[in-house]
């Protein structure tokens, strides 16, 4: 198992040009290597795993994964999972498989935790420890502007409530107040995070910029803290504002 965890590590820090394994047609004959699962998501590599057993003829509780591999030609279920029989080389790609879903879902649960760390710290004022934990500054400090968005930001948006799809994930909330639409959204695509506040447009209400409202749409506005995650840290890349 120590082995089969360090070749797994070695994956996320090797820089291979390997070519990713989109289907496990080759798996009952072939291990595995980091290189072929180096870019795949987490539920990609789940499908992977999952596909060793279905080219054994298994049947699925799940009935999105047998409907899936219902739709492949390849796929003849034998009726019994009891006499599924794995080979050894299977046994080795599943087992290597599982330990790169945890190593990647380990990563997601890590992120989040220093998220709400970052939050905290910009909760508390702490500029000093953002700086030296995050490398993050305030890129606009008058009238600390910038540093009340992003508190806005973060008592709307919710970190433990993170979904995710392929390799997105995302918590967005909308607030129309009858005068403007503000989304507040936290969107993560592999390990690049952007946290964001956009004063998007003027309320659903509002039937036309007449006189019934003093709505400008030259006001509409965007700011973004953008972040990327890499080697297990939480880091500040870029400020970003629009509008």
């Amino acid at each position: 198992m120590r082995i089969i965890s360090t070749l797994i590590i070695l994956l996320f820090l090797q820089t291979s040009f390997g070519q990713a394994l989109n289907s496990c047609a080759s798996c009952k004959t072939q291990l595995i290597k980091a290189a072929d699962v180096k870019d795949l998501n987490a539920d990609k590599i789940r499908l992977l795993r999952n596909e060793i057993y279905a080219r054994n003829g298994y049947e699925f509780d799940n009935s999105r994964f047998q409907e899936y591999f219902d739709s492949k030609s390849w796929y003849k279920s034998i009726q019994d999972n009891k006499k599924v029989v794995l080979n050894d080389i299977e046994k080795k790609n599943i087992a290597f498989l599982k330990e790169a879903e945890k190593i990647l879902e380990d990563q997601k649960k890590e992120m989040i935790v220093q998220l709400k760390n970052f939050k905290t710290l910009v909760n508390e004022n702490k500029t000093d420890a953002l700086k030296a934990t995050y490398n993050f500054v305030y890129e606009q400090s008058e009238n600390n502007y910038e540093q009340k968005l992003l508190k806005e930001v973060f008592s709307k948006i919710n970190l433990d409530d993170i979904h995710y799809y392929k390799n997105k994930g995302t918590h967005k909330v909308n607030v129309d107040n009858g005068f403007v639409q503000i989304v507040y959204m936290i969107y993560i695509e592999n390990d690049e995070i952007t946290i964001s506040y956009n004063y998007m447009t003027h309320s659903e209400i509002i039937e036309g910029f007449d006189v019934y409202t003093d709505y400008q749409s030259e006001s509409e506005y965007s700011y973004n803290w953008q972040f990327k995650f890499s080697k297990n840290k939480l880091n500040y890349i870029r400020f970003a504002v629009a509008g």
